[in-house]
C-alpha cells in the first residue's frame, strides 16, 4: 500500500537502440523508463506501436471527478506491484445499504492501469464490507444502466471512460433505488441458508479452483463461524462468500495480482448464485 504522489513518478518511452546502442527486432524496439527515487528503471520493453499513458494522465484525473461528485466523502487507498502495476480504491461513504443484521456495504470504484502490459486499464464497480477489511469487486450484468466496468487501451478510448464515469456516477448518486438493485444478488446469498455448510465450502472451493488444503479450509472456516456470531445469524451462502473472499485477498495467504484474485471471486459468487 503507497500514496497517491508515489504513483506519478516520471515515466517515458525510449529507443532501445538510440539509447542502449544495442539493437532489437520491431516487437521490442523501445523501452519503457520509470525514474523512481532519483533512479532510472526499465519497466516494459515494447514495439514502438505501444502508447505510453502515464499515472498522473488517470489516477488524478478520476480522483478529481469523484472529489466532485462526492464532495470529498470517500476513502482512497493505492496500491504499487513492481513498481509496474497500478492499483487504486475508492470507497464512497454514502449510497451504503444493509445485507440483514447491521452488516452494512458501501460502493467502491476500483483503479487499475499499468506499464508492463500485464494489466489492463479498467474502472470498476464493486462494494466494500464494512465488516471486514476485504472489498466485494463483483460486476452487475443484468443491469448495465448500473454497471461499470470500462476498460481502454488507447489515449482517446481512456478519455471517454472519463466521460462514461462521470455519466455512471450521475444515475448512480441521482438514483437511491439502484444501490439496493445493486445488492441483490448479495441479499439472494444471505436468505439461503446452508446446513451442511462445511461441504458446500469445500465444493465451492472445488469448482472455482481454490486449493482446498488444511490450511485453506481452516481459514474460511473461521471467517464464517466468526462472522456468523458476530451478525447473530445461522451459516449462509452470503457468509459463505465472504470467507472465501476474504481469502483469496488476504496478501499473506495469496500472492496472486488483484485483477487475479477478482476474476476468481467473481467465480465464487457465480458458483454460489447458480448451485443454490
Amino acid at each position: 500500500m503507497t500514496q497517491l504522489n508515489n504513483l506519478l513518478f516520471d515515466v517515458r518511452k525510449v529507443d532501445f537502440k538510440e539509447t542502449f546502442g544495442m539493437p532489437t527486432n520491431s516487437d521490442y524496439s523501445h523501452a519503457i523508463i520509470g525514474t523512481i527515487d532519483g533512479q532510472d528503471k526499465i519497466l516494459n520493453v515494447c514495439s514502438e506501436r505501444y502508447e505510453l499513458l502515464p499515472n498522473n494522465t488517470i489516477f488524478p484525473v478520476i480522483r478529481e471527478i469523484l472529489d466532485t461528485q462526492f464532495k470529498g466523502d470517500f476513502e482512497e487507498s493505492y496500491r504499487i506491484v513492481n513498481d509496474s502495476r497500478f492499483y487504486a480504491d475508492y470507497k464512497i461513504n454514502t449510497c451504503e445499504f444493509e445485507v440483514g443484521n447491521g452488516d452494512i456495504i458501501y460502493p467502491k470504484i476500483q483503479i487499475q492501469h499499468s506499464y508492463n502490459g500485464l494489466t489492463k486499464y479498467a474502472i470498476m464497480f464493486g462494494y466494500f464490507r464494512l465488516i471486514c477489511s476485504n472489498g466485494l469487486v463483483v460486476p452487475v450484468t443484468e443491469k448495465k444502466e448500473l454497471n461499470l466496468n470500462i476498460t481502454g487501451k488507447h489515449t482517446a478510448n481512456i478519455k471517454t471512460s472519463f466521460e462514461q464515469l462521470k455519466e455512471r456516477l450521475n444515475y448512480f448518486v441521482g438514483n437511491n433505488a439502484a444501490a439496493k438493485q445493486l445488492g441483490n444478488n448479495f441479499n439472494n446469498l444471505r436468505d439461503h441458508t446452508v446446513k451442511d455448510w462445511v461441504k458446500r465450502v469445500e465444493e465451492v472451493m472445488n469448482v472455482v479452483k481454490i486449493g482446498t488444503t488444511v490450511n485453506n479450509k481452516a481459514y474460511v472456516e473461521n471467517v464464517i463461524l466468526k462472522e456468523a456470531d458476530q451478525l447473530n445469524t445461522g451459516v449462509n451462502d452470503w457468509l459463505i462468500y465472504n470467507g472465501i473472499n476474504q481469502l483469496l485477498n488476504d496478501d499473506n495467504e495469496n500472492k496472486k495480482a488483484p485483477e487475479v484474485r477478482q476474476a476468481t471471486d467473481i467465480k465464487v459468487i457465480e458458483a454460489l448464485l447458480t448451485s443454490q
